[in-house]
C-alpha cells in the first residue's frame, strides 16, 4: 500500500488516476480547488488552490510515496490558444506560466517535509513543451510554460536527488484525453485519444517502471522518451 498525493484530482486525469489508485487499495490524499466527492475509507481531501494558496492541512509528519502533478492550463473562458503572435497577451501568458510551472513549483517547496528517500514526483506535461518536436507553431503561452516545466523538472530532479537519493522526479505525457481542455481541439489530430481511465492506467503502468536513471526525463503514456 502506498500514500499518494494527488494534485488536481478532480480533473479528467486526475480523477480516473485517483480512482485507479483507490481501486488498487492504496491511500490516497488529494488536493484540489473543489471538494471531492467519494466516500472511501482510503481517501482525504483538502482544497488548495494555485490561484489563492492558502496553508497546507496535511497531517504534519506523512510522507508520501507517490507525488502525481495531475494539474494544468491550456484554454478557459477568458483565455484560448494563440494561433498567431497577433493573439498575444501578457495576461495569458503570465496566467499559463502561473498554471503550469510557478504554482507547483512553489507547493513543492511546501511539501518538502513529506517527501522521502525514494519518493516519486510526477508532473503531467505535453509533448508540444518539446523544442525539438515543434514543427507547428503556435499556442505560444502553453507551449513556453510546458518548456518551462520541463526544465523545472529538470532542476528538481539534480537538487532533490542530493537530498533524497533514490527519489525520481520527472515529467509524463498523458497523450490527448477526452476532457474538457481537449474538447475543442480533439476534432482536429489525427492520431488516437485516449478516454481518462486510458489514459490513467496507461501513465500508472509507466509510473510503476520508472527507474532512479529516468529521474530528470520527459516520458509519454508508452514510456517512450521525449525529447526537449
Amino acid at each position: 500500500m502506498m500514500e499518494i498525493l494527488l494534485v488536481g484530482g478532480n480533473g479528467a486525469i486526475g480523477k480516473a488516476m485517483r480512482n485507479e489508485y483507490l481501486s488498487l487499495k492504496n491511500k490516497v490524499t488529494i488536493l484540489s480547488r473543489k471538494p471531492v466527492e467519494d466516500d472511501s475509507a482510503l481517501m482525504t481531501s483538502h482544497l488548495y488552490d494555485y490561484e489563492n494558496p492558502g496553508e497546507l492541512n496535511i497531517e504534519e509528519g506523512k510522507k508520501f510515496d507517490l507525488i502525481i502533478f495531475a494539474t494544468g492550463h491550456l484554454h478557459n473562458h477568458k483565455y484560448k490558444p494563440e494561433k498567431s503572435i497577433k493573439d498575444i497577451e501578457e495576461s495569458a501568458l503570465s496566467f499559463s506560466y502561473l498554471i503550469n510551472c510557478i504554482a507547483p513549483l512553489c507547493l513543492i517547496k511546501k511539501l518538502s517535509d513529506q517527501i522521502k528517500n525514494n519518493t516519486k514526483i510526477v508532473f503531467l506535461s505535453a509533448r508540444v513543451g518539446s523544442i525539438s518536436d515543434n514543427n507547428l507553431g503556435g499556442w505560444y503561452a502553453y507551449r513556453m510554460s510546458k518548456a518551462a516545466l520541463n526544465m523545472m523538472i529538470k532542476n528538481l530532479s539534480i537538487e532533490l536527488g542530493r537530498r533524497y537519493k533514490e527519489s525520481i522526479i520527472m515529467g509524463l505525457h498523458p497523450g490527448t484525453v477526452e476532457s474538457k481542455l481537449s474538447a475543442p481541439f480533439v476534432s482536429h489530430v489525427n492520431h488516437e485519444v485516449f478516454t481518462p481511465n486510458d489514459s490513467a492506467r496507461k501513465l500508472i503502468k509507466v509510473i510503476e517502471n520508472l527507474k532512479k536513471q529516468d529521474t530528470g526525463k520527459i516520458l509519454d503514456y508508452a514510456g517512450n522518451k521525449i525529447e526537449w
